[in-house]
């Protein structure tokens, strides 16, 4: 590292936030400032959870129970050297434009501007994803190659009234758009004084170190391995999941090596994700057999190699050149991964049980 940076980090509550804000602690001397939406809830665990560091000084909290108002990082941004920006609305049934696709832009619009107005911002990391590159049109076409020049073509008639991967994939899309025209209209490194990485992850897998954690079947990498593998336990969840992955650990490396600009160029789109596919019926197979005690939980079902490989013979290429000549190809293996996943939700359940069981003998 070249100097002591000053982070300020959106979504550290959820799940790559969290495993970034470890590998920041843990891994770098850089000071951390995290935006907690519920900030007297959330405060108490991080204290639990990082009480050398907070104590020293080395991470501190705003409270910003609505980033979507006005100026609502311009106190936090003044004194941060980067920012790294992973919190996204999630969005609902009711409203999907209310929900995620207007807030999306004008949460990383407030973000943006306060980045202009601080003397100190030199660099905005922003986590995207995959789908703003590829999406419905693509994906299954085996003769597009996806690369960082590609962009989603979804619309807003097509994404407005949901379902939520088309209410996502659009949001995200949008809001990047409007950034790179937002960069340029206010005269671009020259007349913001930072630059901005815009990192670009599939589906996302692996550990949830998250304080308040509780396994979720929503939607999400993690959600939907875990939907597939341990509520609906199907074959046909199994091989619908999305084909390609990263782990929570590289996308949190791949964030924290961003913040080293002589290594990272600024003003780009890299595309990250793993050369191997997910193969969800291997991956099952192989925990039966090395962790017998959650084999009950885990699907019955057969490999099927023959299957795997036609599905994903039909599927875009993905060209990661760039990235890979930046961030390296020495990736997590899917299966490493994924078993995280399982073994995190098993472990929850029996710790929430022996809680139940308490406040019964307590009671």
């Amino acid at each position: 590292m070249t100097q002591k940076e000053a982070v300020l980090l959106t979504g550290a509550t959820g799940n790559v936030g969290a495993v970034i804000l470890e590998h920041l602690l843990q891994t770098t001397p850089h000071n951390v400032n995290i935006v907690l939406r519920n900030a007297t809830k959330q405060i108490p665990l991080f204290r639990e959870r990082f009480p050398s560091e907070i104590s020293t000084g080395r991470l501190t909290f705003t409270s910003i129970p609505d980033m979507t108002i006005p100026e609502a990082f311009d106190a936090a941004a003044a004194s941060a050297t980067t920012v790294i920006h992973c919190a996204t609305p999630v969005g609902s049934d009711s409203d999907w434009v209310k929900d995620m696709i207007d807030p999306t832009w004008t949460i990383d619009h407030s973000i943006l501007t306060a980045a202009r107005k601080s003397p100190a911002v030199r660099r905005v990391i922003i986590c995207g994803t995959l789908l703003q590159a590829l999406g419905p049109y693509n994906l299954f076409d085996p003769s597009a190659t996806i690369t960082d020049v590609s962009y989603n073509s979804m619309t807003f008639e097509e994404a407005k009234d949901g379902p939520w991967r088309n209410a996502y994939m659009y949001s995200k899309t949008n809001a990047e758009r409007k950034t790179w025209a937002w960069y340029e209209e206010n005269g671009g490194k020259e007349g913001t004084k930072f630059d901005i990485v815009m990192l670009l992850p599939p589906m996302i897998t692996g550990r949830s170190p998250q304080v308040g954690y509780k396994p979720s079947a929503g939607p999400g990498g993690i959600g939907s391995i875990g939907r597939a593998l341990l509520v609906s336990r199907t074959a046909e969840d199994m091989d619908a999941t999305f084909p390609m992955f990263l782990d929570t650990d590289d996308v949190a490396r791949a964030h924290v090596l961003a913040l080293e600009q002589e290594k990272v160029p600024g003003n780009h789109r890299y595309l990250l994700a793993s050369h191997e596919g997910v193969n969800l019926r291997s991956v099952v197979a192989r925990m039966k057999k090395e962790y017998p005690e959650v084999a009950d939980r885990l699907p019955d079902v057969q490999v099927d190699e023959e299957g795997y490989e036609s599905r994903r013979a039909k599927l875009a290429k993905i060209d990661t050149s760039k990235s890979d000549t930046i961030f390296g190809t020495e990736w997590k293996t899917a299966y490493d991964s994924i078993k995280e996943i399982v073994l995190d939700a098993v472990r929850w359940e029996k710790d929430d049980k022996i809680k139940e069981e308490q406040k019964l003998k307590d009671r």
